[in-house]
């Protein structure tokens, strides 16, 4: 229970690494880098679990990196290039995408040992410890109000409805398959920021967007 409260804290890393990257760029530019932990995952439960993967899975996997490059970096002026500059949000993405990667895969053995339901409430806790913390560390004043709006709740539920949903599957089946899964997320993150908050994206992110989206999905299919 401890290790799960642990991983909870440290889980809270990547989350403070996506927040700032989506204040400096785009959620649609955003959200397929940070999505493509899965990636990282398969690579942790293939060196340390011995998950075996299709060569057609790791073509998938080098594409996503690829495309992941071809977002941020301009290859004319690579010195001026985004992926170089903090400012731009995306080592913040690729940070995100590293840590849910290692955090996904660190929750397998915990899952297995505590089983998914505590597992996921202990993560959260975690979570929730190290967030008050933070904010406590920054010394900005919350009301009770903001904290239960409604948006808020929901946001925290979904995230919970998902950790749960993580720690069920990888105790019924292959952890690289149900992490390409769970976090498929970019389609539906890049969608809500082009039609929602009404972001616009250059033809290179859209296709690079679609890459990632394409290969993250077939991933457990192959």
């Amino acid at each position: 229970m401890l290790s799960g409260i642990g991983l909870g804290i440290a889980g809270y890393l990547p989350v403070l690494a996506f927040t700032h990257a989506i204040k400096e760029s785009p959620l649609g530019i955003i959200a397929p880098i940070a999505g493509a932990s899965p990636v990282f995952t398969l690579l942790f439960s293939f060196l340390f679990l011995g998950v075996i993967l299709h060569p057609i899975q790791w073509v998938a996997a080098l594409l996503i990196v690829a495309a992941n490059t071809a977002v941020s970096v301009n290859v004319r002026n690579w010195r001026n290039s985004d992926f170089l500059k903090m400012s731009s949000g995306v080592p913040f993405a690729l940070v995100a995408a590293v840590g849910w990667g290692l955090f996904y895969f660190l929750l397998v053995p915990i899952s297995k040992e505590l089983g998914p339901w505590l597992a996921a409430l202990c993560v959260e806790i975690g979570v929730t410890i190290a967030a008050g913390v933070h904010i406590k560390a920054l010394k900005k004043k919350t009301s009770l109000r903001t904290s239960l709006r409604k948006d808020v709740i929901l946001n925290g539920f979904l995230i919970c409805l998902g950790t749960v949903a993580f720690t069920i599957g990888v105790s019924k089946f292959n952890v690289g398959i149900v992490a390409a899964l769970s976090n498929s997320t970019a389609l539906i993150a890049t969608l809500i920021g082009v039609y929602m908050f009404h972001e616009k994206l250059k033809s290179k992110d859209r296709i690079a967007a679609a890459i990632i989206i394409a290969c993250v999905a077939a991933l457990p299919l192959l």
